[in-house]
């Protein structure tokens, strides 16, 4: 980190800790549980393949799933039946780019061999994720930058909350993690609805 990302660093944690309520975060819409499971279980794939890297790096391979993820129809059940395909894999030891693998194969399966490879080389996946959270936040916003370090950078909300109280040390221990879920929340939220109107875009380009 450069000097002037470190300022511009402890400057936005800075106001996440002088935030005297949620709200003053921005602008938040609550998830129901499926969409927050949803959310959460994308994004925590997301900081074991991706995280840390910058811009120019974000370029996100994983098998197609991401392509895959913004054809499928946005529903409820939908939703579930991704978040439940990545919870069961997580508990038969898969992560991070083999989890997005078998996710796949089993969320959008090919017909045949011969299928999935013609159709994976005309694919180029991007950075859907990165550039779902990077179009919903600023780069020098509290929110950004805590949801990053906690997904990425796999912070505990106390590993953060202990940063904060070096930043601000006026606020109590429970005061700064309260901040530190806050900003997560609001984080989940807009990234949420970020990629939920990349989906309906990319379904949109194909009619």
């Amino acid at each position: 980190m450069t000097p002037r990302q470190r300022r511009a660093h402890t400057k936005a944690l800075e106001h996440a800790a002088a935030a005297p309520r949620k709200s003053w975060l921005g602008k938040y819409r609550p998830l129901t549980d499926i969409q927050s499971a949803w959310v959460k279980s994308l994004l925590a794939v997301w900081g074991e393949c991706y995280g840390g890297r910058t811009k120019e790096q974000s370029q996100m391979n994983g098998g197609g799933f991401w392509t895959d993820l913004q054809g499928d129809e946005w529903s409820e059940a939908a939703a579930k039946r991704i978040t439940d395909t990545i919870k069961g894999l997580r508990k038969i030891g898969y992560r991070g780019e083999d989890l997005l693998k078998m996710a796949k194969g089993i969320l959008w399966p090919k017909p045949t061999l011969v299928d999935a490879l013609n159709d994976q080389m005309k694919r180029d996946d991007g950075d859907f994720v990165e550039k779902c959270i990077l179009s919903a936040f600023q780069s020098d916003d509290p929110v950004y930058i805590v949801g990053v370090a906690f997904y990425a950078g796999r912070k505990k909300v106390s590993d953060i909350a202990r940063y904060l109280l070096s930043v601000a040390p006026w606020l109590t221990r429970k005061q700064a993690e309260d901040r530190v879920r806050w900003c997560v929340s609001h984080f989940n939220s807009a990234v949420f609805l970020s990629m939920k109107a990349e989906i309906k875009r990319a379904r949109e380009n194909k009619t």
